[in-house]
């Protein structure tokens, strides 16, 4: 499992600390937790390579994402209405480094509304 660094947030957003949960559930791998934060028809946009539909889809990629992965600082959370973005740095095992961007969107605007898309970046750092 990838070590996860998350700048401690304020406390008054309550969307921050549902994303900042969601990073360390995909981290952590915790299934059960991510499926509750997904839509049923979440679509995963890792953008150059494929798009996932589907709530288990998404949980079957977690893979993807974290293996090999040593570190994952995440530096940004920036919410608005009912979009958002999550940004940092990955290390893995082999000492590459990548810098990502996730862009949520929700189901809606409420503080307990799931996330029904994301758009992943991730690129290569030199």
């Amino acid at each position: 499992m990838p070590e996860i660094s998350i700048e401690e947030n304020c406390g008054n957003s309550p969307r921050k600390q549902f994303l900042s949960d969601f990073c360390v559930a995909f981290c952590e791998r915790n299934e059960e937790a991510i499926l509750s934060m997904l839509t049923d028809d979440v679509r995963l946009a890792i953008i150059g390579e494929k798009t996932l539909e589907g709530r288990q889809s998404v949980v079957d990629s977690i893979d993807l994402f974290v293996e090999g992965v040593s570190e994952i600082t995440v530096e940004n959370i920036i919410t608005h209405g009912d979009t958002a973005a999550v940004n940092g740095v990955i290390n893995d095992d082999s000492g590459d480094t990548h810098a990502f961007c996730e862009i949520f969107t929700f189901e809606g605007h409420t503080k307990d509304a799931n996330i029904k898309s994301i758009d992943s970046f991730v690129i290569e750092m030199v």
